[in-house]
């Protein structure tokens, strides 16, 4: 790891040429979807006009040692306190980034994101001039705040080392422990009563878009059920996936499953792929009968159908909820962090945040 990074910004001239030099440090870096031109040649070609991303480059020793994006934007405090901000790898505007990025950092080898990392913040520290926060959004390790003000919270992440369930030889159930194990047991076991248990991988790119809006039915009806916001509230994030598919199903990068009983679809899986690594980003199942749990069938099959295809992890991403820690061999910890200058308003702020956390 290079002893010092410096980290520079830079002026987005050229997607075309960065999209190369992207691509070449992403085949030797191996960082993961969220990091690849894929996501983030999608962002920069969806984002609205007024969205200006410019280039944060950290070097070593004269060499690049790693890439990020970063987006300047004003942001309020506190109801009312106006901030200028920087994003990394993000739009700074909450239903431009319900996309949700995780496993987020410098495209880099990940020996040296702690140093890209550290460079980073030192460039917002002493070269940043006017702006007064650096949010850093789903990424694995906290960074240093190095004298700022710091606030940090941390999301529960779970995967499934594929291994195990082909030395289990495909028996997905004698990996869980004894409540999970019967659960989906019994599920399984309804399901294939209901007229049989099958997956489908879309083929194509049109039937992997027909899928996604079968998923898109099944999500909203779910979630409107329990009265809470869905993953489509924002029209920013169908827009964004339907390009995402498009532009990168026929690579392999994107996986679209449906689950069916009895030739009915009970459920839908939107992967992505990279590396032996199949990141279960979203879903929509038809849950409507309380006694079944589709969920537990659907991921039971994806993981047994991505152990069988070769894939080596099944990463549920970041988030608990009881299906995921049932099923989770490995656990992580992603943050989102935000470093503020030490400003006397931001120390005031601070404390106000606190104690509205113990009230509330």
């Amino acid at each position: 790891m290079a002893a010092i990074v410096a980290v520079a910004r830079e002026a987005l001239s050229s997607v075309d040429a960065l999209e190369a030099e992207w691509r070449g440090l992403e085949a030797r870096a191996g960082r993961g979807f969220f990091l690849s031109w894929a996501w983030i040649g999608t962002w920069l070609a969806s984002l609205p006009p007024g969205i200006a991303p410019f280039v944060l480059r950290a070097r070593a020793d004269g060499q690049t040692l790693g890439l990020a994006f970063g987006v300047a934007r004003a942001a309020r405090r506190l109801a009312f306190l106006p901030a200028r901000s920087v994003f990394l790898n993000e739009a700074g505007d909450p239903d431009l980034d319900a996309i949700f990025i995780e496993h987020n950092g410098f495209l880099c080898a990940e020996r040296d994101e702690p140093a890209a990392m550290a460079g980073l913040v030192a460039w917002f520290a002493d070269e940043a001039s006017g702006v007064d926060a650096l949010h850093l959004s789903g990424i694995a390790s906290p960074v240093p705040a190095n004298g700022m003000l710091d606030e940090v919270r941390e999301q529960p992440g779970f995967a499934v080392d594929l291994a195990r369930v082909v030395a289990a030889q495909g028996d997905i159930a004698a990996l869980l422990g004894g409540t999970a194990r019967q659960r989906l047991r019994r599920n399984l076991r309804a399901f294939e009563q209901a007229g049989g248990l099958a997956i489908t991988e879309a083929q194509n790119e049109a039937e992997a878009l027909e899928f996604f809006a079968a998923m898109k039915a099944l999500h909203i009806a779910s979630w409107q059920r329990r009265r809470r916001r869905h993953a489509f509230s924002a029209p920013y994030f169908e827009r964004f996936h339907r390009a995402l598919i498009e532009r990168e199903f026929a690579g392999g990068a994107i996986q679209m499953l449906k689950i069916a009983s009895g030739g009915r679809a009970i459920g839908y899986l939107y992967n992505f792929r990279r590396d032996g690594v199949v990141s279960a980003y979203q879903s929509g199942f038809d849950d409507r009968d309380p006694r079944l749990s589709p969920g537990v069938a659907s991921h039971a099959l994806a993981i047994r159908f991505n152990a069988a295809g070769g894939a080596a992890r099944y990463d549920f991403l970041a988030g608990a909820n009881r299906v995921k820690e049932s099923f989770a061999t490995d656990f992580y910890a992603l943050r989102w962090q935000v470093l503020r200058r030490p400003h006397l308003d931001y120390r005031i702020e601070a404390v106000a945040r606190r104690w509205k956390r113990k009230i509330f």
